[in-house]
């Protein structure tokens, strides 16, 4: 794994910033700790962080083709690069190395911008292409990998971070408002505009292409959710999804340095590490994280599994005195990120980076299997359809916005008043009340023309064609996946200079799922359905009777108890107020209200909490 970034000078005769290239590969060191390499050429500067997982000897970047007219700096693994290789050897390309980076720059060689669909993997990339005088950068189907851009009428940047854009010098720190307000709607950043006004993010699957000033993007691939007018057997569908993992898994065991996975007990992860064992001759080496606090800890789960397949098994237990990283964290984030599983995240990372340098992960099982509780209590929310619209409207809505939010049974309130026919949970996000009464008057003002859901609204209209289930699905797979889960895992990893793979994200399993009825993923009360049968013969029947438990940490009770008084000095400090975001007296009785134990509010109170210390460590630190 790697970081990644470049400059394109637009303005004739003006060349990149040596001493700036060097900053904005010096920020990404903890991507890529073995090496650095650079290119000048003309206006065109690449810079490259390497952390070596195959051929080690060789595969230096940034790489040129050997008639030096490509030129390639990448972050990220091409599962598939032997059959590619020989593809393109029988093509005559003459390779150098052993490398998965060259087998990238041959393919684009030959293919252009129709490369990437070739590719399975995870990947950020950059080409500049000397002979078309082009700039061509490209990232994976799922956005595993990141990258980010900037342009203005002088120049284009781009970079595996938004830190190492910021490192070149020229880019205003300025809040992008409509991305806060996006923040405080799902805890996290949703779309290409980032918090920083004038930062985008290449959204996964796509192309960009920077040519005469002008830039260009499009998509090389389109997931498609239909489920078939033929679908299989269930045996039928048992054998080939059990054939496909075993492929997935089998791809990414690829690797020249020490090899584990992430254990916490659940499906997800216990089938990858099941199918490694199969696969791998010797012990795998596995790592969970636990909790004093029993109901959040998994550890005896993991352990269960970790005994049934004789895995090398590594515990840890995190308390509430691991948040003395979240700073660092913050930084690592580069934007309000508020999903505090991050913490977790982060310590699982560091506790395998202490044996080995690539672990493989369950992540995606929930969107791709149809694993989340929400899934089931769809029909549920949309019960309040059979309520009238006038009195949602005329009646609820109002009513909503007259009484505090701290009054029982508040959330249904808004939800009932606000709730669109045909709709679907997410387009109420998940902070239903910040704008009614945490916001100031005058961020209301200035967001009042944005809608924080309108990605969202944007992905439901697509699939509208669906059944709802599926249409979160969809959802989920495209918005909560790369903007959350797959940001989260991929900051933290690469925190700790660690390569996490994600074998239940190849795409040919999610496209194979995506034709199957939702009979085969959630029945009855049943989620994963297709998923368990596989489960039935790989793991004890523990893993399959245990109740669904999110990678949490014990937040309600920390905020109540040790980080009380941490929230509050931060939340309620001057320097916060100041900003003048949110209404003082809510944010009291936000505090006061979780700290009495009446309700849990302890999602907002992190999310503020975060977005605070990013004000601090990032925008003026």
């Amino acid at each position: 794994m790697c970081g990644i970034a470049g400059i394109l000078e637009f303005d004739t005769g003006k060349q990149p910033s040596v001493e700036g290239l060097r900053r904005m590969a010096q920020v990404l060191t903890h991507r890529g700790p073995d090496e650095e390499g650079f290119y000048h050429s003309g206006p065109v500067g690449l810079a490259h962080r390497r952390l070596s997982i195959i051929d080690l000897a060789s595969g230096q970047q940034p790489m040129m083709s050997p008639d030096g007219q490509v030129c390639l700096v990448f972050n990220g693994e091409i599962y598939n690069y032997p059959e590619l290789k020989l593809e393109l050897t029988q093509k005559g390309y003459e390779f150098r190395t052993n490398s998965d980076t060259e087998v990238l720059l041959a393919l684009y060689v030959y293919y252009g911008t129709d490369a990437f669909a070739k590719i399975n993997g995870m990947f950020a990339c950059a080409f500049w292409d000397q002979q078309r005088r082009r700039l061509v950068l490209a990232r994976d189907r799922f956005g595993k990998k990141p990258l980010f851009y900037y342009r203005d009428p002088h120049r284009f940047l781009f970079g595996s971070e938004i830190k190492s854009l910021l490192a070149y010098d020229g880019i205003e720190r300025e809040v992008n408002l409509a991305a806060l307000h996006e923040y405080l709607t799902h805890s996290y950043i949703v779309g290409e505009p980032t918090i920083f006004k004038g930062v985008y993010r290449l959204p996964a699957a796509h192309v960009l292409v920077v040519s005469d000033k002008q830039v260009r993007r499009f998509p090389y691939w389109e997931f498609k959710f239909q489920p078939t007018d033929n679908p299989p057997t269930e045996e039928e569908a048992v054998e080939q999804l059990e054939e496909l993992l075993r492929q997935a898994v089998r791809r990414r065991l690829m690797s020249d340095v020490p090899l584990g996975a992430f254990l916490s007990g659940g499906l997800d992860s216990s089938v990858v590490v099941a199918l490694m064992a199969q696969l791998s001759d010797r012990p795998v080496q596995t790592f969970t994280i636990g909790f004093e606090e029993a109901e959040y800890s998994e550890l005896g789960d993991a352990r269960v599994v970790a005994e049934h397949l004789g895995t090398d098994h590594h515990e840890m237990i995190v308390k509430p005195s691991a948040l003395d990283v979240l700073p660092d964290l913050v930084r690592h984030f580069d934007e309000p990120f508020g999903d505090s599983s991050a913490i977790p995240t982060y310590y699982v990372c560091r506790a395998a980076r202490q044996h080995v340098t690539v672990a493989l992960s369950g992540d995606g099982g929930d969107e791709v299997f149809a694993g989340y509780k929400l899934y089931q209590e769809v029909d549920q929310f949309r019960q309040i359809e059979r309520i009238p619209t006038w009195i949602r409207r005329q009646l609820l809505k109002p009513l909503a916005s007259a009484v505090l939010f701290t009054w029982p049974g508040w959330n249904s309130l808004y939800a009932m008043g606000r709730w669109q026919d045909g709709g679907l949970p997410c387009e109420l996000g998940i902070f239903p009340w910040i704008q009614e009464q945490l916001y100031s008057r005058d961020l209301k003002d200035q967001v009042v023309q944005h809608d924080p859901l309108a990605f969202s609204r944007r992905i439901l209209k697509h699939a509208g064609h669906l059944d709802a289930v599926s249409r979160y699905q969809y959802l989920d797979t495209l918005q909560y996946l790369p903007a959350d889960i797959l940001t989260k895992v991929d900051r933290m990893s690469m925190a700790n200079s660690l390569e996490v793979r994600s074998p239940l994200l190849d795409y040919t399993v999610v496209e194979y799922l995506a034709t199957l009825p939702l009979s085969f993923k959630l029945r009855g009360g049943t989620s994963k359905y297709l998923l368990r049968k596989l489960c039935e013969r790989l793991l004890p029947a523990s893993v399959l009777t245990k109740r669904k438990q999110g990678f949490a940490i014990p937040k309600d009770r920390w905020f109540q108890n040790d980080l009380r008084a941490f929230a509050e000095d931060l939340l309620l400090d001057r320097r916060t107020l100041a900003r003048g975001y949110f209404r003082k007296n809510s944010l009291k009785r936000l505090l006061k209200h979780h700290a009495s134990g009446q309700r849990d509010y302890s999602t907002w109170i992190w999310c503020l909490i975060v977005l605070e210390m990013w004000h601090r460590l990032c925008l003026e630190g």
